[in-house]
């Protein structure tokens, strides 16, 4: 029955492969134009910046390495769906299904039971070759046996396997029963997000041959058999999908004995045939297959063509967006520097200038208090000036200057190199690994790269110098000079007018202490001047300028976070079409035709749900909805559409989440929402969300 069928289905499932390679060939050539059009966004971007004079060359070329990068993917991308779709050409005559399973799990015993094999090929799955894949026919299906999956397996054959997979309109996959492996686990997964529909064929293990006794080998196999024992199984397997973010409970998990099955056909007693053939359990699995092919075969030949172009996009898109929000939340976290910087800026200055003013608070009173001794020695010296020049000199007040300067400038290197080297810190540590590795990014800033601060107190202390040495300079010839002169001639004056000596003596001192004072309080005046001055240098010339260091970074990172978005949401464009083109193809398969009329977008995760947005009031037929569901294997939802972005995301995420703790900021396209990542069904809420609002949805 099933040949017959197959027989005159044939055509039929050509006719479906053509219809879905002429919708890939067509998007992909939307596709072509979509990544021209950001290839020339990218140069766009590249020339802005390199003819900026606000960018920091550092920056500007890590900005250009990642924009290079995703061009280099784009081509990759674009070449590679074009590579796998022409691939796929070749097997529009026939319906293709690939044997996945680890080494030894049986995947020969079942190709030798399909084909009436000698079995020369069961027990040397370990001895084949890396590159060796085997195709077969079976009911006018090809079968492709590829090389074993799973981390021992090793990585170049896994690339085969799943470059096979690609081309195969079922995957038939295959575990055995004596304890479930993660690596197992994790290629279904991989398989699950290609969107292929999935038949698990689990091997229970129990050793029969030939020469066995029958009725033994009838009894240990139907213990293996034991309900509990395969439920256990099923649901040990099962349960790996919370780990890679899917749900399995829709693939069929079908339990055989290939052994006694290939066994069935290599005896010649007849009851011995019968039995061994019904205790395998083969027939409920060929039933499964051919059931599958018989009742959706024509949509996964068009599903197939469609998904082979739909999955790179969406993984794609989605790494764009995931780059986006990485890049956000890396200049959210410099931007926090940068504020920070500013508020500390303020608070420095003003205790820079506090402690320059105790400075001279303090030099003025120890210079005041020597004043008094000076001016007893000197009111009569001729070279008095000369004097306290040399008094101020040896009082070191250059250098006691100089090194006030120094710890104020000091500090500032030092929390500037702290803040450099937490921004670097924290960049790398935001810098997670995103799941595709097609869209590679490099570090805007490197985590080795810090900013060094060297020493701007040449200039600073040649000028307090100059302060220091030219108001003294000026006393000889100025104020101390004169009063030098004065204090001289006072004696030749005074004898002259007979005026007491005493007085004379005593008024000379007061005058030559006046004459000090003034010049200390001119000393102080100027170098307060000269010392302020200096601390607005050090801050222009230190923390202004990584300031704007902070901001040209900053600007490269808010317009690489604008250039990924707008790449991601060109290629969501293409997604949104293509989901259309599958939804429906799957209504006419259905017998729903029509109803697509009322749909206005599409959103889609390959192998896991499907979400319609429909205008307010419109109701699918529940039944169309359960046949959707059964042919795509994807979960079917709708959502009711509205030009409030707020609403629609809250109706896209439904009870599950709080509406109070969705906040989007429309400028930027940016929602943010707390999501446990361990809930699988707001994770995959979320992803069908940016498709429909075209939001970066942030968690």
């Amino acid at each position: 029955m099933s040949k017959d069928f197959l027989d005159t289905e044939f055509e039929s499932f050509k006719k479906s492969a053509t219809d879905g390679y002429k919708i890939a060939r067509k998007q992909h050539e939307n596709l072509e134009e979509t990544i021209k059009n950001a290839k020339e966004q990218i140069s766009e971007a590249l020339d802005v910046f390199k003819k900026s004079k606000y960018m920091d060359t550092s920056v500007t070329e890590s900005l250009g390495e990642q924009l290079i990068e995703i061009s280099k993917s784009f081509d990759t991308l674009e070449v590679k769906t074009k590579e796998d779709i022409q691939n796929l050409k070749k097997s529009l005559s026939r319906f293709s299904i690939t044997l996945f399973g680890r080494t030894m799990a049986g995947k020969s015993t079942l190709m030798e039971f399909l084909t009436h094999g000698s079995g020369e090929s069961i027990g040397k799955g370990a001895q084949r070759t890396t590159r060796d894949v085997r195709t077969y026919e079976w009911n006018k299906l090809s079968i492709t046996d590829v090389p074993g999956i799973g981390a021992f397996e090793g990585q170049e054959d896994e690339s085969i396997a799943f470059e096979a997979a690609k081309n195969g309109d079922v995957i038939l996959f295959l575990i055995t029963d004596d304890a479930p492996q993660f690596s197992e686990a994790e290629c279904l997964s991989k398989i699950v997000n290609l969107g292929k529909p999935v038949i698990i064929i689990l091997n229970v293990k129990a050793t029969i041959t030939a020469n066995s006794s029958l009725k033994l080998a009838v009894r240990d196999i139907e213990k293996k058999f034991d309900k509990d024992h395969i439920e256990n199984i099923k649901r040990q397997f099962r349960d790996f999908a919370s780990k890679f973010g899917q749900q399995w409970n829709h693939i069929p998990i079908i339990p055989v004995h290939l052994q006694s099955a290939y066994l069935s056909q290599n005896v010649t007693d007849r009851d011995k045939i019968e039995q061994l053939y019904s205790i395998s359990r083969i027939d409920f699995l060929q039933k499964v297959i051919i059931d599958s092919v018989k009742e959706n075969g024509k949509f996964y030949r068009i599903k197939n063509f469609i998904d082979i172009i739909d999955n790179p996009m969406v993984s794609s898109m989605e790494t764009l967006l995931e780059q986006s929000n990485k890049n956000a939340t890396q200049s959210r976290l410099v931007l926090d520097k940068k504020r920070k910087l500013e508020a500390w800026k303020i608070k420095f200055k003003d205790e820079s200038k506090n402690k320059i003013r105790s400075f001279l608070v303090t030099t003025k009173s120890e210079l005041y208090g020597e004043v008094a001794s000076f001016a007893e020695n000197h009111y009569d010296d001729k070279n008095a000036g000369n004097a306290w020049r040399k008094y101020i000199e040896n009082y070191n007040l250059e250098i006691k200057a100089t090194d006030v300067l120094k710890l104020i400038e000091t500090r500032c290197n030092n929390h500037l190199s702290e803040i450099a080297r937490e921004i670097a810190s924290e960049l790398e540590f935001s810098n997670h690994v995103v799941e595709d590795k097609s869209l590679n990014m490099v570090q805007i800033i490197d985590g080795k790269r810090i900013w060094n601060w060297g020493v701007l107190l040449t200039s600073g202390g040649l000028s307090i110098a100059a302060v220091i040495t030219g108001l003294c300079g000026l006393a000889c010839a100025g104020p101390l000079g004169w009063a030098a002169i004065i204090v001289g001639g006072i004696g030749a004056l005074f004898s002259f007018l007979f005026t007491d000596r005493n007085k004379q003596i005593n008024d000379a001192r007061q005058k030559l202490e006046t004459k000090l004072k003034s010049n200390i309080d001119n000393i102080c005046k100027q170098l307060d001047k000269t010392l302020q001055k200096c601390i607005d240098e050090i801050l222009e010339k230190r923390v202004d300028l990584l300031c704007k260091e902070i901001q040209r970074i900053l600007n490269v990172m808010f317009s690489l976070c604008d250039e990924q978005r707008k790449l991601a949401w060109g290629i969501n464009h293409r997604i949104l079409d293509l989901n259309k083109e599958i939804f429906v193809s799957a209504l006419k398969l259905t017998g729903f035709d029509g109803l697509q009329y009322h749909v206005k977008d599409i959103a889609r995760i390959p192998g896991q749900a499907i979400l319609l947005k429909l205008p307010g009031g419109v109701r699918f037929p529940d039944d169309s909805k359960d046949k959707i569901h059964k042919l795509m294997r994807e979960e079917v939802s709708f959502v009711f559409e509205s030009d409030n972005k707020w609403l629609l995301l809250a109706r896209i995420l439904g009870k599950g989440i709080d509406r109070d703790t969705i906040k989007i900021e429309d400028k930027i396209g940016i929602a943010h929402i707390p999501i446990d990542k361990n809930n699988l069904f707001l994770v995959s809420r979320v992803r069908l969300a940016q498709q429909l609002t075209e939001l970066l949805i942030t968690r």
